[in-house]
């Protein structure tokens, strides 16, 4: 069983007037599929499932929050982008997009945000839950969220999971205004290891 390496330093840094957190972690060899009791999940078509059910895929991972108006929509473009490309080539890949603000997304408001950018459920599933479950989720990962001024937890780290078929998480990275082509670049780097 590979050993969980896990190591978490927060940075503060002001963007747009919002303080913003940074968790840097180094990449766990925790297989997320194998964590005891997953956690329950709830996609855009109101399906239940849990990170086991999306084993013997690759799985890109991010995590948003539906009411922030800073990186999350960009990123969500940028994964409506990399959706687009997969489709194009054929890749068998899998895109997730959890809430990090259960409180106030919940099931509907995640429906609503795949509407929006287009999230076909077959390839790219957006996806909340109870506020307990979506928690398990974001600390399996090491998500950081925080409320901001106005309630929301839209303070919080912002980094892609690239999980393999297997269930283990293979690669960390940060968002970026490129990030559509970022993950379409990585999965066709790593392909061999993310489909095994």
């Amino acid at each position: 069983m590979p050993l969980l390496l896990l190591t978490s330093l927060l940075y503060r840094f002001k963007h747009a007037g919002a303080a913003i957190v940074l968790a840097i972690i180094a990449a766990p060899a925790l297989p997320v599929a194998a964590a005891p009791a997953a956690p329950q999940l709830v996609d855009q078509t109101g399906h239940v499932f849990s990170f086991q059910s999306l084993a013997g895929t690759p799985l890109i991972v991010t995590f948003v929050a539906a009411h922030c108006t800073d990186a999350c929509p960009l990123v969500n473009a940028q994964f409506a982008q990399a959706a687009r490309q997969f489709a194009l080539e054929r890749r068998h890949v899998r895109l997730l997009t959890v809430t990090l603000d259960p409180q106030n997304d919940p099931p509907r408001v995640m429906r609503a945000l795949a509407r929006t950018f287009g999230a076909d459920p077959r390839t790219w599933i957006v996806a909340g839950g109870s506020v307990s479950e979506v928690h398990r989720v974001m600390r399996m990962f090491g998500v950081v969220a925080r409320q901001g001024r106005k309630g929301y937890a839209d303070v919080h780290t912002t980094f892609v999971y690239f999980v393999d078929a297997r269930g283990s998480l293979r690669k960390t990275m940060l968002a970026s205004s490129d990030l559509g082509a970022q993950v379409v670049a990585e999965v066709r780097a790593q392909w061999r290891e993310l489909a095994q």
